[in-house]
């Protein structure tokens, strides 16, 4: 771990040496704002009519130095690294039509993410592959959360893109939506072929203002599962460990969740619980974290949608700043006792340096214990989006 370490804050920090120096050098030679743009993602094409078309995607490579324990086992250790995410895919308007398509090719495999078509009129309707309606960290794009990994509960319940139909509802301060779903473009979800799954999610901000954000927020969904063999799993927290915790739901199972944010200034939490219950089996969990930007920033919050966006640095490297710097912690559990022993709790602490508004460095530490295991690791993220 420590020879993994002090490569990591040496790539760290030369990365840094290097982003500082070629856009002082860049700057001096093209000027600020064209170097900006650099990092500022993909230029859009448009035309008269407000029609318009991009290049999106994004690429997360990861770092990881793991120990993790079974009870009773032997430790194993982990010094690791992947591409988490490296996707690339178009996004567009035209007239009241908005859509946008995306591969992944991390892991050795390509899968379908957002592939879908939005229609927005008195409600708006949307149609192909997407999240199902629930959970406020769920829907929040991993290019915008806190720590590498999202709470337990998502990937333990199984929040994943399917095929349906969504219509919702949006204003200055409320989110209404409500879907129908079946199977993932990319195969079958919850071991069932032809599975049916429907969501609702309805958001409330009676606080909304510039720099000072409460939000409330409510889910539910109903999934057939087969009986069987759990098919979702969560790690304690960092993707490349090996320890999972297996709920094992099947049937008939209604999950609902609540969820609670708030930002004043440069201070940002958020907190969320969910349950399900099944024919076989059920779990609950919950997280809570928080956030202190040391460099002035504040959470960009979207209230129509009931989630968090791109926080862009006050003072860019670019520009001849630091970036943006952020401390955040989260305590995170599940539990899926009456499926027997798959209970685990995990503390984790991060630092984050924004140098553009497109680029982040993100520095985790998680320290877990389940029924079946004690784990701990250090988990570093070098990241970029267009």
């Amino acid at each position: 771990m420590k020879e993994l370490l002090k490569s990591t804050v040496g790539f760290a920090v030369l990365g840094a040496f290097a982003l500082s120096a070629s856009s002082a050098l860049a700057a001096e030679q093209t000027g600020v704002d064209t170097v900006a743009k650099l990092f500022h993602g993909a230029p859009k094409y448009k035309d008269g009519k407000g029609n318009w078309l991009k290049l999106r995607g994004r690429v997360y490579y990861d770092i990881a130095s793991l120990n993790e324990t079974p009870i009773g086992g032997v430790l194993q250790e982990t010094d690791s690294d992947e591409f988490r995410a490296a996707r690339i895919g178009i996004q567009g308007q035209y007239g009241a039509f908005k859509y946008v398509g995306e591969l992944d090719f991390a892991g050795g495999k390509t899968t379908f993410k957002d592939v879908n078509i939005a229609w927005k009129g008195p409600v708006t309707i949307k149609a192909g592959q997407m999240k199902t309606t629930n959970s406020m960290e769920e829907q929040t794009s991993s290019r915008h959360i806190s720590f590498l990994e999202r709470g337990m509960i998502t990937d333990a319940f199984g929040l994943d893109r399917r095929l349906g139909v969504v219509v919702s509802k949006t204003g200055g301060n409320y989110g209404l939506s409500a879907g129908v779903f079946g199977n993932s473009i990319n195969g079958e979800q919850d071991a069932k072929p032809g599975n049916t799954v429907w969501s609702a999610r309805g958001t409330f901000a009676p606080i909304k203002q510039k720099g000072k954000i409460l939000h409330l927020g409510a889910s539910i969904r109903h999934t057939d599962r087969a009986l069987g063999a759990p098919k979702h799993s969560a790690r304690w927290g960092a993707h490349l460990a090996s320890e999972k915790i297996k709920p094992a739901i099947g049937g008939d199972a209604l999950l609902y969740g609540l969820e609670v944010a708030t930002v004043m200034g440069s201070f940002h939490a958020h907190g969320e619980y969910m349950r399900e219950d099944g024919d076989l089996g059920s779990a609950d969990g919950a997280f809570v974290q928080a956030g202190f930007f040391l460099t002035g920033e504040t959470r960009k919050y979207k209230a129509g949608s009931g989630k968090f966006d791109r926080t862009k640095p006050a003072r860019p490297v670019s520009a001849g700043g630091y970036g943006g710097w952020e401390v955040v912690g989260r305590f995170d559990t599940l539990d899926a006792t009456k499926a027997g022993d798959e209970q685990a709790d995990a503390w984790t602490v991060g630092l984050t340096w924004y140098p553009e508004s497109h680029l982040r460095v993100k520095l985790n530490y998680t320290d877990a214990t389940g029924d079946r295991f004690v784990a701990d690791g250090v988990q570093m993220r070098f990241q970029i989006d267009w």
